[in-house]
């Protein structure tokens, strides 16, 4: 959501054909090699950036070659994409999935029968998180075959800093061998910097890569191993900060057929199919008392979704009974067709964990290295930025990059310095924003910590006079649209144009423009400005509750005094 700034009305759904439709708009080789470590979304996408501004890119992913083979849904969900994000995608690859996926609303649907539910305009795409990895992988091998290269099934195991060199293990039965790397043969548990010629492997003995780099990109997850060898190798410098425990647990289903009550669900269901807004909304489910429910409609035309709680839910989840008598609790608004659907499949699937949130002060390291995405800073689900904000460390480092005056040594390390320390403050702002949203639903007795417990009180605070505030201007934005919508129908105001006004114009529900924590998602704010306007704004209305305070306390005063005065 920095610049370039894009309205978060009228923010694009579809992708436009990239620049890298042909080699015309490539910067020629520049001799250098960059080592990625991690083949997801942000290693994918950055390995495009950098093929296209010169580099030779070699990527490298612990996990087998993502595919409906060999890759589960049932420990994802369905991920939102935002303006921060589709940017950086559309600037170097053609991705049909983000015009597919159109994400047009989050509808709250409460438990009480016949009230309105409430819709938050979305700008945005959604999309299966399977689906987004092949389909980059699919784009880089398209579009920069000549200049990007793949190994599956090969973890980092050893990186060294003084020869540059980063070295990957694999199993010899599952390697997915592309051109371009030096294999060397080791048996399994030897050094990894065994030295040797390329030669076959067979049984159980192990592959070793070495890849000598002049950029090592970090871009393997909240449980980067390239992290943790920094860490070892840099005592005191990259050290992590857990700033939420990962306490919350989840289970995905997937394939839940399209019934009568879901699809009245959505508030434009009214509206004839060919004159809605382009898109799909996703439904939370309130007023459940045992955990949480998500849905959404999937790509295939049936729902998915999750059931979130905490490990005690779960742990007390045995049988199938145990499910049936829950998902009523969880998700008061399910119809009796998907009970035991849901029971059965979530019987199957995965106990999955949201992640640690984890801060790091610095993301590189001297020697041309540097991490992006969860691997630099980890997230959370609560704001829906973990993706967006890893897709924009690609679009910021890429330029960094290509800004700099030399790619020597030096002129690496001063790039990526630059985008480390740009860069950090504004995912740490970020963060805070989580533990502000969070800090609504934890509870006082979470820790014994005097000082934590200090931190939520001030967070929970915060928290409450900014919403006091931005619920006043909710209250407007809403009446407004509304207004506007009818004076639209009665011909008093010329038709709808924006995607915003039109979505107002057609659901029939408690329309939400800008929702409080989530004015974020606009193109153009970043997170800082987001969280210096909670900041204000929640100043502002501590102003206002002294205010009151005092005058109650002065007039108490008051009468006290006359009272004993008479």
């Amino acid at each position: 959501m920095i610049a370039p700034a894009v309205s978060h009305e009228d923010a694009p759904t579809s992708t436009c054909a990239p620049s890298t439709s042909s080699t015309a708009n490539w910067a020629p080789l520049n001799g250098r090699t960059a080592v990625v470590v991690g083949a997801g979304p942000a290693g994918c996408t950055l390995a495009m950036y950098l093929a296209r501004s010169g580099w030779k890119v070699q990527v490298y992913e612990r996990r087998p070659e993502p595919g409906p083979a060999n890759t589960s849904r049932q420990r994802s969900w369905v991920l939102a994409m935002y303006p921060r994000g589709i940017r950086p995608v559309n600037e170097v690859a053609q991705v049909p999935l983000l015009a597919e996926r159109a994400y047009k609303g989050l509808v709250l649907k409460p438990a009480k029968p016949n009230s309105k539910p409430i819709v938050l305009e979305r700008t945005g795409v959604l999309m299966d998180r399977t689906l987004l990895a092949t389909s980059l992988l699919d784009a880089a091998r398209a579009q920069y075959s000549s200049r990007v290269s793949f190994t599956f099934n090969a973890a980092l195991s050893d990186v060294d800093l003084t020869a540059k060199a980063a070295t990957f293990a694999s199993a010899a039965a599952t390697a997915n061998v592309e051109a371009g790397k030096e294999l060397v043969a080791a048996v399994a548990g030897s050094s990894s910097n065994s030295a040797g010629s390329t030669m076959a492997v067979a049984g159980e003995q192990q592959q070793q890569y070495r890849a000598q780099y002049d950029l090592l990109v970090g871009a393997d997850g909240s449980s980067s191993t390239l992290r943790s060898l920094l860490t070892e190798a840099l005592p005191g410098q990259f050290e992590t900060e857990v700033l939420s425990p990962g306490t919350g647990c989840y289970k995905s289903v997937y394939g839940l057929p399209p019934v009568p009550e879901v699809e009245a669900w959505a508030p434009d269901s009214n509206t004839p199919r060919d004159q809605r807004v382009q898109g799909e909304f996703f439904f939370f489910l309130s007023g459940g008392t045992k955990g949480m429910m998500s849905m959404c409609r999937d790509i295939d035309g049936n729902y998915c979704g999750y059931l979130a709680g905490n490990a005690q839910l779960f742990a007390e989840l045995k049988t199938r009974e145990d499910y049936l008598a829950v998902l009523p609790q969880a998700g008061p608004q399910l119809p009796a067709a998907w009970l035991p659907l849901i029971a059965d499949r979530m019987m199957e699937a995965p106990l999955s964990t949201f992640p640690t949130m984890r801060s790091l002060s610095r993301f590189w390291a001297p020697g041309g290295v540097v991490l992006v995405g969860d691997a630099a800073h980890t997230v959370t689900p609560a704001l829906g930025q973990g993706l967006n904000s890893a897709l924009q460390d690609c679009e910021l480092l890429a330029a960094e990059l290509a800004a700099a005056p030399s790619l020597d040594a030096g002129g690496i390390d001063a790039a990526i310095r630059r985008f480390s320390e740009s860069r950090a403050p504004e995912v740490r702002a970020l963060q805070e924003l989580e533990l502000l949203q969070g800090s609504s639903l934890s509870p006082l007795g979470r820790t014994s910590d005097p000082a934590k417990m200090l931190a939520l009180l001030v967070r929970k605070w915060i928290v409450i006079h900014y919403s006091g505030l931005a619920l006043l201007g909710t209250v407007v934005a809403t009446a407004q649209a509304a207004n506007a919508a009818k004076r639209r129908r009665e011909g008093k105001e010329t038709p709808a144009v924006s995607r915003t006004d039109r979505l107002a114009e057609q659901v029939e529900g408690s329309y939400v423009r800008d929702p409080p924590m989530y004015e974020l998602l606009k193109a153009h704010m970043n997170y800082s400005d987001m969280l210096r306007r909670v900041w204000g704004m929640a100043a502002l209305g501590s102003a206002g509750t002294f205010a009151i305070l005092y005058g109650l306390v002065s007039g108490a005063a008051l009468l006290a005094s006359r009272v004993l005065g008479a």
